[in-house]
């Protein structure tokens, strides 16, 4: 991918974050999704670092190597024309500097927007604000020297984990950290877990920053977060759960010898299948 296009795509990423249309990422794990996504008139894929794990044979929580993951991430963005946002988790490593060289490869390897994560493990201790912060700011000076605008999406894992602490707390403490991670070079914040719009409508209000929500069962409807102003909505490891549990029903019911319908009726073709991995789906 030659710099200018790459210029483009983040440029167009960004904007996307900042259109009243809610910018929904059903987060994928190879190119097949991604091409798929495209074909649907999706303008942005985003990669679920669970989902990537999990095709692997691996758990989620930096499993797998970066290299691996990082293989992963150029074959999904040299396989569609639309902008590519990777899931990189906690950055692969701890001092910025290092944070910064692995979000370096990622962006050679063609994505234009990283998911950069607060907690130092999944569900446990957060970093400190200024910790986080300083690796958020040498990801963005080294964004900018590549000429790129990088569209780093902070999540905040405040909710993750079980606390005692009151919940207006957590949120006060969501708020200090996001508008922290905005100064920082953030351009998107993330409060994983929470999904009601009175909440959001509070953290929207006193951070003025686009927000990205994690669609679980307890998120508000998609109208009801786009009239709130919320700019994204993205499905982690949702639609692998879902392919799963759609292979697993078909194996069982075959295994008390049921029908064939379930994978051969109203199921794409091979030829549908073959159109989405051709090289003209590229742009």
């Amino acid at each position: 991918m030659s710099k200018k296009t790459q210029i483009r795509k983040a440029d167009n990423f960004l904007a996307l974050h900042h259109d009243p249309k809610l910018l929904v990422l059903p987060n994928i794990w190879d190119p097949l999704g991604a091409r798929l996504l495209q074909s649907l008139g999706y303008p942005a894929v985003a990669t679920a670092s669970a989902a990537v794990a999990y095709s692997l044979g691996y758990d989620d929580g930096q499993r797998i190597s970066f290299a691996v993951m990082l293989d992963v991430i150029g074959r999904i963005a040299t396989s569609v024309g639309i902008p590519v946002t990777a899931d990189i988790e906690s950055g692969y490593a701890e001092q910025p500097q290092e944070v910064a060289d692995n979000v370096r490869r990622v962006m050679r390897a063609g994505a234009v927007g990283i998911n950069l994560e607060d907690s130092t493990i999944e569900g446990g201790p957060l970093r400190s604000i200024d910790v986080q912060c300083d690796r958020i700011r040498a990801v963005r000076d080294m964004a900018n020297r590549e000429g790129v605008h990088l569209v780093i999406n902070a999540r905040i894992d405040l909710f993750l984990s079980e606390g005692t602490e009151p919940r207006t707390d957590r949120v006060s403490e969501t708020i200090a950290r996001a508008k922290a991670y905005i100064e920082a070079g953030a351009d998107c914040v993330y409060p994983i877990l929470v999904g009601d719009v009175d909440t959001l409508s509070v953290i929207r209000q006193e951070t003025r920053a686009p927000i990205n929500v994690y669609a679980s069962a307890s998120a508000a409807p998609m109208r009801d977060l786009e009239k709130a102003g919320i700019s994204r909505l993205s499905l982690g490891p949702g639609l692998i759960k879902a392919s799963l549990t759609t292979m697993k029903n078909v194996a069982s019911e075959l295994m008390e010898y049921g029908t064939y319908d379930s994978f051969t009726n109203e199921v794409m073709t091979s030829d549908e299948i073959a159109g989405y991995v051709s090289k003209d789906k590229m742009s």
